[in-house]
């Protein structure tokens, strides 16, 4: 009896079957894109079968007026990675806040070893804002991201993320939307494209949410 074609194989199968009437490499291309969607590699794949901790913090003048919204960005990027991470273990958001509550701040190392973390995701909040003038909504953000090995004590990935704005293009009156909507979709995206660090996605889900209106 002869073997099942791996999926692999089959996959090369129908290529070669398809392409002479399709067009050579264009067609490649395509049908390439069709099977294998997640076009774009994560750019840091080591929290695969990792338990994690995602921690924002605040810079001192956003502590107090966006510490909750820091707070559900972490929760958010958290929630991502858990789902589109093979095997990775993401510490529940409220015991991360409440070691954050009853301990004077360190690092993001000192977190990690407390919580019996193998990595931390790290995210500086530098600016968060939703507004434009008085009546007009458009959301900007900075944000630097850092991952720790706790058990290497050291860091291994790093990306900064400038003014994250939306709507890409002019801005939302306020009178169109609660500002509570429009800051739930804000944080979505951001969480979005932090947590998109992590895994291999689709470039067309980058493409919509950058041309999304609201």
């Amino acid at each position: 009896m002869r073997p099942c074609p791996t999926p692999s194989a089959t996959i090369l199968l129908l290529l070669a079957t398809l392409l002479p009437g399709l067009g050579g490499c264009s067609a490649l291309g395509t049908l390439t894109y069709m099977v294998m969607p997640k076009d774009v590699p994560a750019e840091f794949p080591g929290l695969k079968g990792m338990h994690v901790a995602v921690v924002c913090k605040p810079i001192v003048e956003l502590e107090f007026s966006d510490a909750g919204s820091a707070r559900e960005l972490a929760s958010s990027v958290g929630s991502l990675v858990e789902r589109q991470v093979r095997q990775a273990r993401v510490i529940p958001q409220d015991e991360v806040a409440r070691w954050v509550d009853e301990n004077t701040w360190v690092d993001y190392r000192a977190i990690g070893k407390s919580l019996d973390a193998d990595m931390v995701v790290g995210i500086d909040l530098e600016e968060f804002r939703l507004h434009e003038g008085s009546t007009l909504f458009r959301g900007r953000a900075t944000v630097n991201v850092r991952v720790y090995d706790i058990a290497k004590d050291k860091l291994v990935f790093e990306k900064r993320l400038d003014d994250f704005t939306f709507p890409k293009n002019g801005a939302i009156p306020a009178t169109d939307r609660p500002e509570s909507q429009f800051r739930g979709m804000f944080l979505q995206l951001l969480s979005q494209r932090i947590a998109r660090c992590f895994f291999a996605y689709d470039s067309r889900e980058q493409f919509a949410d950058d041309n999304l209106t609201f």
